[in-house]
């Protein structure tokens, strides 16, 4: 019997067994016997025998024999693998090719690569006494799971990040409304005033010692990702570069990824290799729009004729992952980042690594996008690096308290914000001064705006 296929089918039928139930069982003796007979039978065979679940056997023996399939599979990854044991080689090649251990069952089954982050130890549920990762067959209809190349690969992590703002002020953004009274708006770059801004982006990522760079939202369109394109297949990676992906920003981009399903252009992350393959290594369509209200419009000082409006964007359900060497990785654009229902969608296929995109004002410890990160790293154990750029401000006021009376200083604003716990389960519950990092340029005073949006901010991650 298929151990990858007969560990899906055990853990469907008993993913609804209370955690105190399995916490019970766990401690059962011949529970723990079941456990170790069958871990060592699909080590050495590389198979179950069908004799431990004929007979329809209680849900306690299930359990038992579910146990040793999970410590069995540890073998089908490279990374867990016992040296010596090759029996299941063959699933590592299945893994490889496929992206998935499970064969003739519905949904994904894959390596878990993360864990909650908190302090409670007294499992709840099924997924608290295993080592696989159970993606049912509704989140994985809209997944696209790929694994990595190795010579497409990143390093193992850590990893050291750039991000780039690359938009400099206002105007190298184009907002247009739908009408007069209200409905919708777009947003897009200024093609012209980015595409000669590539160059120089690409010449100053190279030597910022970096393997991944990130860009924010809305300086990318099909034009700006022919320059980059361009740039990538002429200038070839110089000696001692490290650059290896570049997340692009996001944008109305058609040129590359899945045709839009409407009328509606995409708000579209696009993620490619240094070396300018011309296939991008991974798309991701923004799924939830910006509602821009009128205090919004205010706040961020854009003309939308003072009426609430939408973002006008395609709404694709479908999730692109890459399974690299060095984690599991996704994009969610801004708004995305916000949204509980599309938390479950990360959650359920076990990212590690988010990188977030995004077009908002400045970013600090206390705002949304460092407490959707805390939620995501306490509740899956994710990574999260947000990307801003600079069109909206480029400073922010901070009142201070002098000796004539108060006054006001500028700051440079936060483009780069890094989320991440440690490696370990936690004595104490996270914050977010835990987890947070924020990061500015400390020359931005001084400097001009376009030199400032062409400073890599640059973090381990």
């Amino acid at each position: 019997m298929d151990p990858a296929d007969a560990f899906v089918n055990l853990y469907d039928g008993l993913r609804g067994v209370s955690g105190d139930t399995l916490s019970d069982w766990s401690a059962d003796g011949r529970v723990r016997d079941v456990e170790d007979m069958v871990r060592v039978e699909v080590r050495t065979t590389g198979f179950l025998s069908e004799a431990w679940l004929s007979g329809h056997p209680d849900e306690r023996k299930r359990f038992g024999v579910l146990l040793g399939l999970d410590l069995a599979l540890l073998d089908a990854n490279a990374d867990t693998c016992h040296p010596g044991d090759r029996a299941l080689d063959y699933l590592q090649v299945r893994l490889e090719m496929n992206g998935r251990l499970n064969d003739e069952t519905g949904g994904i089954l894959v390596p878990r690569r993360t864990f909650p982050l908190r302090p409670n130890a007294d499992p709840e549920s099924l997924d608290d006494f295993v080592h696989l990762l159970r993606i049912p067959p509704y989140v994985s209809v809209n997944l696209q799971l790929s694994r990595v190349a190795a010579v497409r690969d990143l390093p193992r992590s850590p990893l050291k990040i750039a991000q780039l703002p690359f938009l400099a002020e206002s105007a190298d953004l184009r907002w247009e409304p739908d009408r007069p009274d209200g409905g919708f708006y777009t947003v897009a770059p200024e093609s012209a005033r980015l595409g000669d801004r590539v160059a120089r982006a690409l010449d100053v990522l190279d030597e910022s010692g970096a393997v991944l760079a990130i860009l924010p939202e809305g300086c990318l369109d099909d034009s700006v990702l022919e320059r980059w394109r361009e740039q990538l297949r002429a200038t070839p990676r110089p000696e001692g570069s490290s650059l290896t992906w570049l997340l692009l920003g996001t944008g109305p981009v058609t040129s590359v990824g899945p045709p839009p399903a409407s009328n509606r252009p995409p708000n579209r992350a696009v993620l490619v290799h240094r070396n300018g393959w011309v296939e991008p290594m991974l798309t991701q369509d923004k799924m939830s729009g910006f509602c821009f209200t009128v205090d919004k419009q205010e706040e961020y000082e854009i003309e939308l004729g003072g009426v609430k409006r939408d973002e006008r964007i395609s709404h694709d359900s479908l999730i692109t992952v890459l399974e690299s060497r060095s984690g599991r990785f996704a994009v969610q654009v801004c708004e995305d980042f916000t949204r509980p229902e599309r938390h479950q969608h990360v959650i359920a296929v076990g990212a590690t690594h988010l990188l977030v995109p995004v077009l908002a004002a400045p970013m600090w410890k206390k705002g949304w996008q460092a407490a959707a990160g805390q939620t995501l790293t306490v509740h899956l154990g994710a990574k999260a690096a947000v990307s801003n750029g600079l069109a909206i401000t480029r400073f922010y006021r901070e009142k201070q308290d002098g000796e004539n009376g108060p006054y006001e200083i500028d700051n440079p604003a936060t483009t780069l914000l890094t989320v991440a716990g440690p490696s370990d389960r936690p004595a104490e519950y996270l914050t977010t001064d835990d987890v947070v990092k924020e990061y500015q340029n400390p020359d931005a005073n001084w400097q001009k705006a376009l030199d400032d949006a062409l400073t890599p901010r640059v973090a381990d991650w």
